[in-house]
């Protein structure tokens, strides 16, 4: 097995983890009856930060990541199960 089929296999992985956390992110904001613009009017993200981060364009922070769970009444080990 080469090294580079190796990482490209970790990048996959990681791929799919990031997809499965930001599906996670948009359903239980959906399932809540939350929209996007809501959040930007509490002050908490932007729309079109958390539209990326839905969307899996970009990562979220863990400190994004915890304030969101917050909001959302979950614990953050509720988005990796």
């Amino acid at each position: 097995m080469s090294l580079s089929y190796i990482c490209n296999m970790k990048s996959s992985e990681l791929s799919r983890e990031k997809l499965k956390l930001a599906g996670k992110l948009y359903h239980v904001r959906t399932e809540l009856g939350i929209k996007q613009a809501d959040l930007q009017k509490e002050g908490l993200i932007t729309q079109s930060h958390l539209s990326k981060i839905e969307n899996a364009e970009i990562n979220v922070s863990a400190i994004m990541l915890y304030h969101l769970a917050k909001r959302y009444g979950k614990d953050m080990s509720y988005f990796f199960e």
